[in-house]
């Protein structure tokens, strides 16, 4: 027994597990059949070009791969007419065919009109000499991964943006509720509660879509109004929800937040009986949207908005921003604000200029 167990061990020798594994390792690139599974399963698009940049070999993956559907006739074509002779492709074959290995992403179209993005490896295949005497052609589709990294970009882009925006609307709101505040107490109170609503709607964009670039008008509406309300409650909300994007739902929040201030000061929240309505539409056959801010059963001796920092953020946000209009009126009934902008607007405020038009 002791005798079997030394030989058993002779034959399990590191030494011995390598030399098997070469040899398998041997064998298998000697399969063809193996090699050809290989190329067959593979989503990469091989393909051996000769130093002119002819199709030699192309891979059942490669044809799958780049919507390719008969093999046969590629061969002996151009390579670069596969990537309508992009200036990358014909740079790296000029390199392979000199010895050297690139890298390079291109865009394609595949023939279904589909765009997709494709990570290109062009190397040489060294003949016995070791100079070139083929090239290895290697695609791998990386459309997936080109869009994360677009996206990325994007949010990268919007969240500076919004950053940006968001801190010099504070400073704004800083420096003008102090300017017109008649006391210190009145200034903190008035920039808190104006950072609260700013911060309200950075809330809503946090728990919006997944992007964090809109939010429901009908929860900025809710939560724009929930410090002025009570029970039974003083406001008429109307309208079919709509998705605002970032830059209209924040001018959407301090809008309101302004008119709901003004009216719990000098309008209609100021008195027992007082009453808001605010309703809003979207019409498509003009591509506009409208929102009306309705007050009712406040003082006799109503007054307008001061022409303040307040009627100054409606106007630069749904005016300026959003290529808007505004109309702030007094009728019978109490003050009246009614905001109309176009529908384009509604989703990227950064796409407009001041006329509303989308930038070229």
């Amino acid at each position: 027994m002791s005798e079997q167990r030394n030989a058993s061990d002779e034959f399990n020798t590191p030494a011995v597990r390598r030399d098997g594994a070469a040899r398998r390792h041997s064998e298998l690139l000697a399969d063809a059949e193996f090699i050809w599974s290989v190329l067959a399963n593979s989503a990469e698009a091989v393909q051996v070009l000769d130093l002119d940049g002819r199709i030699q070999f192309m891979s059942a993956g490669a044809l799958r791969a780049l919507h390719l559907d008969d093999g046969d006739a590629r061969i002996g074509t151009s390579w670069l007419a596969l990537w309508r002779e992009d200036a990358q492709a014909a740079a790296a074959v000029a390199a392979a065919r000199d010895g050297r290995t690139s890298t390079y992403e291109t865009p394609r179209n595949a023939a279904k009109g589909t765009a997709t993005w494709w990570e290109v490896t062009v190397a040489p295949i060294r003949g016995s000499g070791g100079r070139p005497a083929r090239l290895l052609a290697i695609a791998r589709d990386i459309t997936a991964r080109r869009l994360a990294r677009e996206a990325q970009q994007a949010m990268r882009h919007e969240l500076h943006h919004r950053v940006k925006n968001t801190l010099a609307m504070a400073m704004a709101i800083a420096s003008q509720s102090l300017a017109r505040a008649r006391s210190i107490a009145e200034g903190r109170r008035t920039i808190e509660q104006r950072l609260m609503a700013l911060a309200e709607v950075h809330n809503l964009l946090r728990d919006g879509d997944r992007d964090g670039n809109s939010a429901s008008l009908r929860q900025i509406v809710e939560r724009a109004i929930a410090p002025y309300d009570s029970e039974p409650s003083r406001f008429t909300v109307a309208g079919d929800d709509i998705e605002f994007g970032s830059s209209a739902a924040i001018a959407a929040a301090m809008a309101l937040h302004e008119l709901a201030t003004n009216a719990v000061q000098h309008g209609a929240l100021s008195a027992k009986a007082g009453h808001v309505d605010i309703a809003w539409r979207a019409e498509p056959a003009t591509r506009r949207f409208r929102l009306d801010w309705r007050e009712r059963g406040g003082p006799a001796f109503n007054a307008l908005m001061r022409p303040g920092f307040g009627l100054r953020v409606i106007e630069a946000s749904f005016g300026d921003q959003l290529g808007g209009h505004i109309d702030i009126s007094l009728d019978p009934p109490g003050l009246r604000c009614a905001i109309e902008v176009p529908l384009t607007a509604l989703r990227d405020a950064r796409a407009t200029d001041g006329d509303g038009r989308g930038e070229p």
